[in-house]
C-alpha cells in the first residue's frame, strides 16, 4: 500500500488532494513533485485513471488586500479660480486695454470724448464771441447770423478738432405762406483768406420751417485760431444758385442783396381795359426758391380796371405777358394776375413773377397781341 501525506497550497496554504490540478481558493496551478510522495506504490496498479480537465480555464477571485490600519492624508485638491477672481481678472484687462487705447490716441494725434490731446480732460477751452447780426433773404426766409464764437476746440462737437473751430448762430424766420426746407451743408461754406472755402463740421438745424414761425440753428467750422472772426465770411447759396456773402463782422454792408422796389404809375390800354404798372420788386428769392446763378427775379404788380359794359377776359398771364431785359424775353414764372374781370370792376390787382439776369435794371413789360388787340408795352427800371 501506498501511502502519501497531506498536501497544502503553496501560495495560501489551503489543503489540497492527490493529483488536483489547481488550488480551489487561489486558483494556483499545482504540480506533484517527487519530493513531496513518501512511499512508493510496488505494484502498479492496474485501474486506468484518468482526469478531467476543465473546458474553459476558472474565474480566478480577485485577491483581497487588507486596508492598512494606519490611515493616510488624502492630497489636496487644486483651486480653481472662482466667479469673483474672473471678474477682478475681467476688470483688469478691461482697464489695461482702455489704458492703451488712450495712450494710442495720444501717439497719433486723435481726439477721444473725454480727452484732450493736449493732456487736458474735457474742460471748454476759452471762446471769443463776436455779436454779427447781419440779415439775408433764402428762399423767402430771412435769416440772421446772429453771432460767431471762435475757440481752439468745442467740446460738445463729435467732430471738433484741437487747431481751431468757429460756431456760427444762425435765426431763420419764415414770414411766407409756405413752408420752406434746405440743407446747410449744401448752402453754406466759410469763406477763408485766399477764397478757400471750408463746409460745416457739424449742423445743428431743423428739417425745414414752416410759415411763421422762427428757430434758431448752428454751424461748426473747422478753422485755425490763427484765423480772426473778421477775415472770414459766411457764403449762402448752392454752386447753381444766387450766392450771398457775408462778412463775420458788425455793420456789414448787405445792402447789393437785399431787394430793390421802385413805385410805377405805368399806363396802358389793352382788350378794352385800362392797366396801370404799380411797382416792381427785384430780389434773389421767392417762397422757397432761390434765384439760379446769376439771375434775380422781378415782380410787378398790375392793377386793372373794367370799364366795359360786360366782363373781360384776358386769360392765363402766363400766355400774353412777358419782360424783356436786354434781348431776352422772360415769360412768367408765376401770377396771381386774375384770368377775368367782371364789368365795371376795377382796382382789381395781381402780380407776374419773372427770372431775369440780375445784371440787367431796365426792363419793358410786353401785352402781346391777341384776339385782333394790339401789343401794349410800357418800360420801367431800377436805380
Amino acid at each position: 500500500m501506498a501511502q502519501t501525506r497531506q498536501r497544502f497550497c503553496p501560495r495560501c496554504g489551503t489543503p489540497t488532494t492527490a493529483g488536483q490540478s489547481f488550488c480551489a481558493n487561489c486558483g494556483r496551478v499545482l504540480a506533484a513533485a517527487p519530493s513531496e510522495v513518501d512511499t512508493v506504490p510496488l505494484v502498479q496498479p492496474a485501474q486506468n485513471f484518468s482526469q478531467t480537465v476543465p473546458q474553459a480555464p476558472p474565474q480566478y477571485p480577485q485577491p483581497v488586500w487588507a486596508r492598512p490600519s494606519a490611515s493616510f492624508p488624502r492630497p489636496p485638491k487644486k483651486r480653481t479660480p472662482g466667479r469673483t477672481g474672473c471678474v477682478l481678472l475681467l476688470l483688469v484687462l478691461l482697464v489695461v486695454s482702455a489704458i492703451g487705447t488712450y495712450a494710442g490716441a495720444w501717439l497719433v494725434g486723435l481726439h477721444l470724448p473725454g480727452f484732450d490731446s493736449a493732456g487736458g480732460s474735457d474742460v471748454q477751452p476759452p471762446i471769443t464771441t463776436m455779436p454779427v447780426n447781419a440779415t439775408v433773404t433764402y428762399a423767402g426766409v430771412y435769416i440772421t447770423v446772429l453771432s460767431a464764437q471762435q475757440s481752439r476746440s468745442f467740446v460738445d462737437d463729435p467732430n471738433t478738432t484741437t487747431t481751431g473751430m468757429l460756431r456760427l448762430h444762425i435765426q431763420e424766420q419764415n414770414k411766407t405762406s409756405t413752408r420752406v426746407s434746405w440743407i446747410y451743408s449744401n448752402i453754406a461754406r466759410l469763406v477763408l483768406p485766399g477764397e478757400k472755402t471750408v463746409a460745416p463740421r457739424l449742423i445743428r438745424s431743423g428739417a425745414g420751417i414752416a410759415p411763421g414761425v422762427t428757430q434758431e440753428s448752428t454751424l461748426d467750422f473747422a478753422v485755425p485760431t490763427s484765423m480772426k472772426i473778421r477775415q472770414l465770411t459766411l457764403r449762402l447759396g448752392a454752386m447753381d444758385e444766387a450766392q450771398m456773402d457775408i462778412p463775420l463782422m458788425e455793420h456789414a454792408d448787405l445792402r447789393k442783396y437785399a431787394p430793390k422796389t421802385v413805385n410805377l404809375n405805368g399806363q396802358m390800354t389793352y382788350l378794352g381795359l385800362n392797366w396801370t404798372l404799380v411797382r416792381a420788386t427785384s430780389q434773389l428769392s421767392i417762397a422757397g426758391q432761390q434765384a439760379s446763378k446769376g439771375m434775380s427775379y422781378i415782380l410787378v404788380t398790375l392793377k386793372v380796371d373794367n370799364t366795359l359794359s360786360q366782363e373781360a377776359i384776358p386769360g392765363s398771364a402766363y400766355d400774353y405777358i412777358r419782360l424783356k431785359s436786354g434781348s431776352t424775353i422772360a415769360p412768367p414764372k408765376s401770377t396771381t394776375l386774375p384770368v377775368l374781370f367782371e364789368s365795371g370792376e376795377t382796382g382789381k390787382t395781381g402780380t407776374v413773377t419773372f427770372l431775369v439776369p440780375w445784371s440787367t435794371n431796365a426792363f419793358t413789360l410786353i401785352l402781346l397781341l391777341q384776339g385782333g388787340t394790339d401789343q401794349a408795352t410800357t418800360d420801367f427800371q431800377f436805380a
